[in-house]
């Protein structure tokens, strides 16, 4: 399949204090990412606590993402579990429900070896139709891909991309190109080369990467979205720019995580998240006190206005010029005769 970039914003799963999901904030926070100009949607990833699910959940998140999307853009669900059975039964519903793609990282409660980690991607490549996307994310899994892991999974038929990580722009263009080293050309081109980071979308796309992976375009799309159009049509200083807007709220993500700080924001909204899955905690109040002084400060630029053609006047024709004339000898006469 195309790229999913090149802003796929990932949104919260709003749920009651009893676990009871609020379907009604969910399909509002789906169809806003959208509105406002997301590429693509994630839904159960960490920030939409798939972890924390059970499958019946699951089923009805995915089918309500993919009914509010009503293919606009594509809906990619993650598909994460600790066994390969778990994996591809997540992966068949997901390609039931009418994903587009499924994004998988390695989970584990025992370390996962290079060739175990390989052969969960194998097996699940190798179970569904659905395109799969590798995410790196050490963060939460304990695992942090090197470059020769991702070329080697990139080999698998079934892989059509990433969501990595990178420290920096450089960073990101130089896993991109070593990875691609590694590849057959044929194999380099039909990867979709995402990265993930709140902080960094301007210098992920602006390196080269074809898609920004965001937690916060989940519940601040415009902003994200006004990052991304300023990256990938060549004002690079303005994107940058946009991008120091958001570094606050990337601090506070990488030491709390991103779900909590989504759902921060989204109650300072009014966006309705409901509570956070238990045990998880909200943020501390002074941590959210900086939240809300950075999404209060939040100025989007307002998109350029479309060009108006200057319209041209017609040119009369000969028969319009005829009967001018005489109305206007008509009228002459008209005024010397009286």
């Amino acid at each position: 399949m195309p790229s999913i970039g090149p802003l796929v914003a990932y949104p919260l799963t709003p749920r009651g204090e009893d676990g009871r999901l609020l379907t009604g904030s969910f399909e509002r926070l789906v169809d806003a990412a959208i509105t406002a100009g997301a590429s693509a949607v994630g839904v159960l990833g960490s920030t939409g606590g798939f972890a924390y699910m059970p499958r019946s959940a699951r089923k009805r998140i995915t089918r309500s993402a993919v009914e509010v999307a009503a293919g606009r853009v594509p809906v990619i669900v993650g598909v994460g579990a600790l066994s390969t059975a778990e994996v591809v039964a997540n992966l068949a519903e997901a390609h039931a429900a009418g994903a587009s793609g499924a994004l998988l990282q390695p989970m584990a409660y025992q370390p996962l070896q290079p060739d175990e980690i390989y052969g969960l991607y194998r097996d699940a490549a190798a179970s569904s139709d659905i395109p799969l996307w590798v995410y790196n994310n050490p963060g939460t899994t304990g695992h942090r891909f090197g470059v020769d892991e991702l070329a080697r999974l990139a080999r698998l038929s079934g892989v059509a991309g990433f969501k990595d990580r990178g420290a920096n722009g450089p960073d990101v263009k130089d896993r991109i190109e070593k990875i691609t080293a590694e590849l057959p050309q044929r194999t380099a081109n039909r990867l979709d080369w995402g990265f993930s980071g709140d902080g960094l979308g301007a210098q992920i796309l602006l390196a080269g990467a074809s898609a920004w992976h965001s937690s916060i375009a989940g519940v601040l799309p415009d902003i994200c979205v006004a990052i991304t159009r300023a990256a990938t049509s060549g004002q690079a200083a303005e994107a940058r720019t946009l991008q120091l807007q958001l570094t606050p709220l990337a601090i506070i993500v990488r030491q709390y995580g991103g779900i909590r700080v989504a759902h921060a924001i989204a109650e300072i909204l009014g966006l309705a998240p409901g509570a956070l899955p238990k045990p998880l905690l909200p943020l501390p109040v002074d941590a959210r006190m900086l939240v809300q002084i950075t999404v209060e400060a939040i100025k989007v630029p307002k998109p350029p206005a479309p060009k108006r053609e200057r319209t041209q006047a017609t040119r009369p024709t000969s028969e319009d010029e005829t009967r001018a004339t005489a109305a206007e000898e008509s009228a002459a006469a008209g005024r010397h005769s009286g």
